[in-house]
């Protein structure tokens, strides 16, 4: 039996729940937890995808886009 925050690594033909799901791709250093940290890099990270979305379209309105974008991708890929 696994402790409900642990995700099994035995083959099953069930699809994993969301919270497996969640679990599996937001938890950085494999404590079987999501700290506040962890989700608030995964925040940053869409933000940081919807910006360089934004300043795709150009204009005035993506130029600035995409200097967030830089600022915001430093923050995001820093591996401190």
């Amino acid at each position: 039996m696994t402790d409900e925050n642990e995700i099994s690594t035995e083959p099953t033909d069930e699809e994993p729940t969301p919270d497996e799901l969640d679990l599996e791709t937001y938890d950085l250093d494999g404590d079987g937890k999501i700290s506040v940290i962890e989700a608030e890099r995964a925040r940053l990270g869409l933000v940081d995808a919807r910006l360089e979305e934004i300043a795709e379209e150009g204009g005035v309105k993506g130029a600035l886009a995409e200097a967030a974008h830089k600022v915001v991708d430093k923050l995001d890929n820093d591996d401190a």
